[in-house]
C-alpha cells in the first residue's frame, strides 16, 4: 500500500487499519507521561501547545510547571501584567508567544466570561491561534475532528507516503494536509494527533529514525526504499549573519543603567544593558555608544559572549563604563540592583546580569 501513488493510497479502504489503528494502539501503550496530558483542561492544553511551538518537550517541562503554578487558570493569566508574564517566560525564547498567550487569556476573560471556548471558530478568534494550535486544542480538549500538523507530523506523513517537495510549499503542503485529515479517525481525534506527534518525537526521528520500533513501518514508503534521510525535503536555509554587540555596565549608588527594547523586532520590550550592534567588528564602537547614550570615560572589557538568534550569530562584549555623565534614551532608566532580578531580560543579557549584578 505504501508504494502506491498518494492519491490511490488515500482512497484505500485499509488506510485506517494500516496506519491509524496500530498507531493508536502503540500510543496507548507507549506515550510519555506529560503534565498537560493529565486531563483535558483546554487552558492547560493551550499553554502547552504555545510553549511547544519551536521548542522541545524537555526544554518546556520546567517552564510549564512554573507557569501553571504562577498562572493556574486563564483568569489568573488575564489578571497578570505584561512584565509578570514576560518574567515567567524569560529564557524560553520567541517572546511573541507569551504576549499572544497573555492577549488570548484576556480575550477569554473579557469576551467568553473566563470560560475557554469550545467552538473552533471562537478558538480561532483568539490572538496567536493559527491552524495548528486550533486543531491541537480543539481535538485534544474538545474531541473535534481537526488534524494538527506540526513538524513531527510532517516527518511521519511525508516518509510514510513518500511525499516529495518542501513541506511548507506547494505541491507538497496540500498533499500533506489532505493525507493527515484522511488518516484522522472520527473517534479520539485528539489521541490520534498526539500519537502521530509522539511517533515523530520518539521514533520517527529527524536523524537515525528507529524504524524497527515503528508500529506502522510495514506501509512506510521511506522505510521500504531506504530513503528516510531524504524526507522530508528541507528548504534552503538562510545564510548566517554576523553581528557585533557592545554593551555597557554602568552603575552608581546601588543602581544600574538598563534599557528596554522597543516595540517590534526581536525580543521586543525586554530589558538589557545599554548596547549598540554593528555589522562589523570595530574599535570605534565607543563613538556610536556615546552618540546614543551619552558621555563616558573609560571602558574596561569584562566578558565576551557568543550567542545566536535565528540566523544571526552575535559576538557580545560587555564593558564596565566609568565616568558616565548622562543618558539620552527615554527607554533607559537607573534601576536599583536589587530590583533587576524581577525584570525580564533578553537571554544573553540575563547571563550577564546574573554574573555582574551581584548584591553586596
Amino acid at each position: 500500500m505504501g508504494r502506491e501513488p498518494l492519491e490511490t493510497a488515500l482512497e484505500s479502504p485499509v488506510l485506517q487499519s494500516a496506519f491509524s489503528r496500530p498507531l493508536l494502539d502503540w500510543y496507548a501503550a507507549n506515550r510519555r507521561k506529560l503534565p498537560w496530558r493529565d486531563g483535558k483542561d483546554p487552558y492547560a492544553v493551550f499553554v502547552s501547545e504555545v510553549m511547544l511551538q519551536q521548542t522541545q518537550v524537555r526544554a518546556v517541562l520546567p517552564y510549564y510547571a512554573r507557569w501553571m503554578r504562577r498562572f493556574p487558570t486563564v483568569e489568573a493569566l488575564a489578571r497578570a501584567s505584561e512584565e509578570e508574564v514576560l518574567k515567567e517566560w524569560e529564557g524560553l525564547g520567541y517572546y511573541r508567544r507569551a504576549r499572544l498567550l497573555h492577549a488570548a487569556a484576556r480575550m477569554v476573560a473579557s469576551e467568553f466570561g473566563g470560560r475557554f471556548p469550545s467552538d473552533p471558530e471562537e478558538i480561532a478568534s483568539l490572538p496567536g491561534v493559527g491552524p495548528y494550535t486550533l486543531a491541537a486544542v480543539a481535538s485534544i480538549a474538545f474531541g473535534k475532528a481537526l488534524a494538527a500538523v506540526d513538524g513531527n507530523v510532517i516527518r511521519v506523513v511525508t516518509r510514510w507516503f513518500g511525499i516529495r517537495g518542501v513541506p511548507s510549499r506547494r505541491p507538497a503542503r496540500p498533499k500533506i494536509l489532505e493525507a493527515v485529515q484522511r488518516l484522522l479517525p472520527s473517534e479520539a481525534p485528539g489521541d490520534f494527533n498526539q500519537a502521530v506527534m509522539e511517533l515523530g518525537a520518539t521514533v520517527c526521528l529527524p536523524r537515525r529514525p528507529c524504524c524497527l520500533l515503528c508500529p506502522i513501518r510495514k506501509g512506510c514508503v521511506a522505510s521500504t526504499k531506504g530513503i528516510q534521510s531524504e524526507l522530508p525535503e528541507a528548504a534552503p536555509s538562510k545564510a548566517a549573519v554576523r553581528q557585533f554587540e557592545y554593551a555597557g555596565l554602568v552603575m552608581r549608588e546601588g543602581k544600574v543603567l538598563l534599557c528596554r527594547r522597543g516595540d517590534g523586532g526581536r525580543m521586543e520590550r525586554l530589558w538589557q544593558f545599554p548596547s549598540v550592534i554593528l555589522a562589523k567588528e570595530s574599535k570605534r564602537w565607543t563613538g556610536r555608544w556615546k552618540a546614543r547614550y551619552g558621555e563616558m570615560k573609560g571602558a574596561e572589557l569584562l566578558a565576551v559572549l557568543n550567542y545566536s538568534v535565528t540566523h544571526y550569530r552575535i559576538r557580545l562584549e560587555i564593558y564596565r563604563i566609568e565616568g558616565f555623565q548622562r543618558y539620552k534614551l527615554p527607554s533607559a532608566r537607573w534601576t536599583p540592583i536589587a530590583e533587576a532580578p524581577k525584570l525580564a531580560f533578553t537571554a544573553a543579557h540575563r547571563k550577564l546580569a546574573d554574573r555582574f549584578l551581584v548584591l553586596t
